[in-house]
């Protein structure tokens, strides 16, 4: 399965069959299928447009945007915390996470929360991960900081 991160906002593609389940009954997180790919439950509704000061799936939109779901999050600052099911404020994230590079891949212990602040103080935004049932890990192409 890969998973893209899209500035906090969540992208599945089930490459085989059954892929999507095997995740759901291993994480206990739940997707749902969106238009080409899946995302998780609380993001099926995420919009592609905000209004400043309106409601952005529970938090209030501090940008009027038209766009993907994954940039009308950027330009509103938020990101999908799948810890708490919540949209929230990437300032919000403290949370601190470990990525080494290991060839041409990166490698950290589980899913990363979007936010989350390398031992450099960057919070991470993006990335593209692949999930190995076989390893239950992620393994991660690309990882993109601001």
């Amino acid at each position: 399965m890969r998973l893209r991160c899209v500035h906090g906002y969540f992208k599945f593609d089930e490459l085989r069959y059954g892929q999507v389940s095997d995740f759901m009954n291993l994480t206990g997180l739940s997707l749902v299928s969106v238009g080409d790919h899946f995302t998780f439950e609380s993001l099926a509704e995420a919009p592609d447009f905000s209004l400043t000061g309106l409601d952005l799936l529970g938090v209030p939109a501090i940008a009027t945007f038209e766009g993907p779901p994954g940039e009308v999050f950027r330009e509103n600052e938020i990101v999908y915390d799948f810890t708490k099911d919540l949209v929230v404020p990437i300032a919000s994230i403290v949370r601190p996470v470990e990525i080494q590079q290991a060839g041409n891949q990166f490698i950290s212990s589980g899913l990363i929360l979007p936010g989350s602040l390398t031992a450099a103080g960057k919070k991470v935004t993006d990335y593209l991960a692949w999930f190995s049932r076989d390893r239950l890990s992620w393994s991660y192409s690309e990882v993109a900081y601001v």
